[in-house]
Formats: structure tokens, C-alpha cells, sequence
């Protein structure tokens, strides 16, 4: 292939790179600025069904990754694939397994820069799952 017909594959394929990269990253970055519009959890105790929104004017949420301190869960939420404002994949509604962690959770969190917000906190007498905050804080 001669130089002057390398030219405009090479460009092609910059472009394509370029794109797929303003595709794919954003789908690894995490959303802090997502909240907990309500809550129901299974007959049976095991799974916390979170439906979340989001405050930010651009973008969604396509995933929700959990870890447990001591007793308390914390919810970390990651945006979708496909740019900035993309859906592709987005969802509001994650299920919390609860027999997937090695303590009894009495407390659930949602990522924050800094501080988690406590969002879900098991009642102490009757054992069911109250609200503690709706709203941004």
C-alpha cells in the first residue's frame, strides 16, 4: 500500500477510535449525585428493591455495585454507555441481595463525594426496613 492511500485509512480509523473511546468510557465513571425516590423489599426479607433518580440534568444510571462495612451497605451507581445524555442501558430500579453479605445489614448508603448518605435503616424493634431521607442532603 502506498503512502498517499495509507493516509485516509489511518484517519478512519483515528475517528473510530476516537469514537468508540466517547462511547465506552463514560459507562465506567460513577454517579454521586443519584437518591432514592422509594423502596419495597421481598416477602421474604432477602431482597431491597432501590428505584433511584437522578438530580443531574445530563445522563443515567445503567448499574449499581454494593459493599459491605460491618453492618452497613453502600450503593455505588455508575453511568451508562454511549456519551454523555446516552440511555443506552439505563435503569432506575437495582436489587440489594441481602444474603450475598457476610453481616446482617442494619444500614443502607448511597455514594457521595466524601460522606455517604444514609438512605435505609433497619428498625431496631419491629426489623423492617424504614426510610431515613428521600431528599438530597
Amino acid at each position: 500500500m502506498r503512502k498517499k492511500e495509507l493516509i485516509p485509512v489511518l484517519f478512519a480509523f483515528l475517528i473510530g477510535a476516537a469514537a468508540g473511546i466517547l462511547f465506552v468510557l463514560p459507562g465506567f465513571q460513577k454517579r454521586t449525585d443519584v437518591y432514592l425516590r422509594g423502596f419495597s423489599v421481598s416477602g421474604d426479607g432477602t431482597v431491597i428493591t432501590v428505584e433511584t433518580f437522578t438530580i443531574g440534568s445530563m445522563g443515567y444510571i445503567r448499574a449499581m455495585e454494593t459493599k459491605q462495612v460491618k453492618n452497613e451497605i453502600h450503593c455505588f451507581f455508575y453511568r451508562t454507555f454511549g456519551g454523555l445524555n446516552s440511555g443506552f442501558g439505563a435503569k432506575s430500579r437495582f436489587e440489594i441481595r441481602l444474603e450475598n453479605f457476610v453481616n446482617p445489614a442494619e444500614f443502607i448508603y448511597l455514594d457521595r463525594v466524601g460522606l455517604d448518605q444514609l438512605v435505609l435503616k433497619r428498625d431496631a424493634e419491629t426489623g423492617e426496613w424504614v426510610p431515613v431521607s428521600f431528599l438530597p442532603q
